[in-house]
C-alpha cells in the first residue's frame, strides 16, 4: 500500500473513532434524560408512601415509565443513524405512555418536570410540525391534569410559577440536546467531507498515474518500435548497423523498464535536457531531422521544466506516431504573457508533414489530452493547432 492509499486508511480510522465517540457521548446523556423519566415516578412512589396517598396510581406510573425511557434510546438512535422521522409508531407510543404516566403521578410538580423531561430530547425526534403540535399539548396538559390532583385548595399563582419553572428546565434540556444533535450532525459530516476528499486524492492519483504510464510507454514503446523496424530494413543490407540499433532497443527497454519502475515507486522526476536528447536520437532514426532552439543556457525552475520535458516528450511521440516528418523543430522562447505581464515560457514542437487521416481528425489519442490537464494543472496552457502545408504545431505557455 503505497503513502496515500495508507494515511486515506488512517483518516477513516481516526474519523470512526471520532464518530464512535460523539456518539458515546449523546447515548450517555440520553440516559441521564432516560433515568430522570424513570426517576420522577419512583420520587412520586416515595411521596406518596410519605403523604399517605393511593400506592397504586404511583406504582402504575413507575412501571408504565420505564418502556418511555426505552423508547427515548430506541427514538435517538434512529436519529443518530441519519433518520430525521425515526419509527413513529415508536414515537406515539412513548407519548401516550407518557400520558398515562403524568394522569398517574400525584404531586404535581413531579407530572410537569417529567414532561419537560421527556419534551427537552422527544421534539428533536419527530417533523417540526408534528414537535410544535406536542409541544402545544404538553404546555396544557398539566392544567388538564388539576382535577386528578384532589387539593384542598388550589393555588394558581404557585401552579403558574411552577409551570413557568417547568418550561425553562425543559427548555435547558432542550439546549443541550439541541447543542449535542448539531455537534453530532457536523462531526458526521466533516467526516463523510474527509472521506470524499480522501478519495477524491485516491482517484487523482489514479488519473496522475495512468497519464504518466501512457506518456512513458508511449513515448518509449514508439522508440522502441522505430528502432526494431529501422534494424529489420538494415539486417540484411548492414548487419553490423542492425545489430548497433538492436543494441539500442535493448537500452532502451531497460530505459523503459526503470523509468517505469520509478512511476509505481512515485519518485521519478522528468530532466528536460535528457528528454530533448532522447527525442532527438529517436527521430534521428526515423529518419526526421531534428532541430532545437532556445535550450541552451536556459535556466528553469524545477517545475516548470519538467513541464517542458513533458511537453517535449508527448510532441516527439506524436511526430513518431501520427506523422511523415521530414524535419522536427523544437523551441524555447521566454517572453512575458503581456506587455506588463510575467514571464513564461513558450515550448514549440512542430513537425512539416502530418498524416491526412490526423488532419481530418479519425485519429485521437489521450496523449494531448492527458498532456493538457497537466500544462493545465502547472498554471499553463496548451495548443495543438495544423498549419499551413499540412504541419502541425505543439505548443505550450508555461509559467515560470
Amino acid at each position: 500500500m503505497n503513502a496515500k492509499g495508507m494515511a486515506h486508511t488512517a483518516a477513516d480510522r481516526d474519523g470512526d473513532r471520532r464518530v464512535r465517540f460523539s456518539r458515546t457521548v449523546i447515548m450517555f446523556s440520553v440516559g441521564f434524560t432516560s433515568l430522570l423519566v424513570v426517576g420522577i415516578p419512583l420520587v412520586d412512589v416515595v411521596t406518596a408512601v410519605a403523604m399517605d396517598w393511593p400506592l397504586w396510581r404511583s406504582l402504575v406510573g413507575a412501571a408504565a415509565s420505564v418502556p418511555i425511557a426505552v423508547l427515548l434510546i430506541v427514538l435517538l438512535r434512529g436519529r443518530l443513524d441519519g433518520d430525521r422521522n425515526p419509527s413513529p409508531k415508536a414515537y406515539w407510543v412513548s407519548l401516550g405512555l407518557l400520558a398515562v404516566v403524568a394522569g398517574c403521578l400525584q404531586e404535581p410538580i413531579n407530572t410537569m418536570f417529567l414532561l419537560a423531561a421527556w419534551w427537552g430530547t422527544g421534539v428533536f425526534l419527530a417533523p417540526r410540525r408534528r414537535g410544535t403540535y406536542v409541544t402545544v399539548a404538553l404546555l396544557v396538559l398539566p392544567w388538564l391534569l388539576v382535577p386528578l390532583y384532589g387539593f384542598e385548595e388550589f393555588h394558581p399563582l404557585f401552579y403558574l410559577l411552577v409551570w413557568i419553572g417547568m418550561i425553562l428546565w425543559a427548555l435547558m434540556l432542550a439546549g443541550a440536546s439541541l447543542s449535542m444533535m448539531w455537534l453530532w450532525d457536523v462531526s458526521r459530516e466533516a467526516v463523510a467531507g474527509q472521506r470524499a476528499r480522501a478519495q477524491l486524492a485516491v482517484s487523482e492519483e489514479r488519473l496522475r498515474f495512468a497519464r504518466d504510464m501512457h506518456d512513458l510507454l508511449g513515448h518509449s514503446l514508439s522508440a522502441l518500435a522505430v528502432k526494431a523496424q529501422l534494424a529489420g530494413r538494415l539486417v540484411e543490407r548492414a548487419p553490423d548497423r542492425a545489430a548497433a540499433e538492436m543494441a539500442e532497443v535493448q537500452v532502451l527497454a531497460r530505459q523503459a523498464l526503470q523509468q517505469v519502475r520509478s512511476a509505481v515507486s512515485g519518485y521519478r522526476e522528468v530532466d528536460l535536457d535528457g528528454e530533448v536528447d532522447a527525442v532527438r536520437a529517436v527521430l534521428d532514426a526515423g529518419g526526421t531531422r531534428t532541430v532545437t532552439t532556445g535550450l541552451e543556457g536556459l535556466e528553469l525552475p524545477s517545475e516548470t521544466a519538467a513541464l517542458a520535458a513533458w511537453v517535449v516528450r508527448e510532441g516527439g511521440t506524436n511526430v513518431l506516431r501520427h506523422s511523415e516528418a521530414t524535419e522536427c523543430q523544437i523551441g524555447f522562447t521566454l517572453t512575458r504573457d503581456a506587455p506588463v505581464g510575467p514571464r513564461v515560457l513558450v515550448v514549440e514542437v512542430f513537425n512539416d508533414r502530418a498524416r491526412d487521416s490526423d488532419r481530418d481528425g479519425r485519429e485521437s489519442g489521450n496523449g494531448l489530452a492527458g498532456l493538457s490537464e497537466r500544462v493545465a494543472m502547472g498554471g499553463g496552457t496548451l495548443s495543438a493547432t495544423h498549419t499551413p502545408g499540412r504541419g502541425f504545431l505543439l505548443r505550450a505557455v508555461l509559467p515560470l
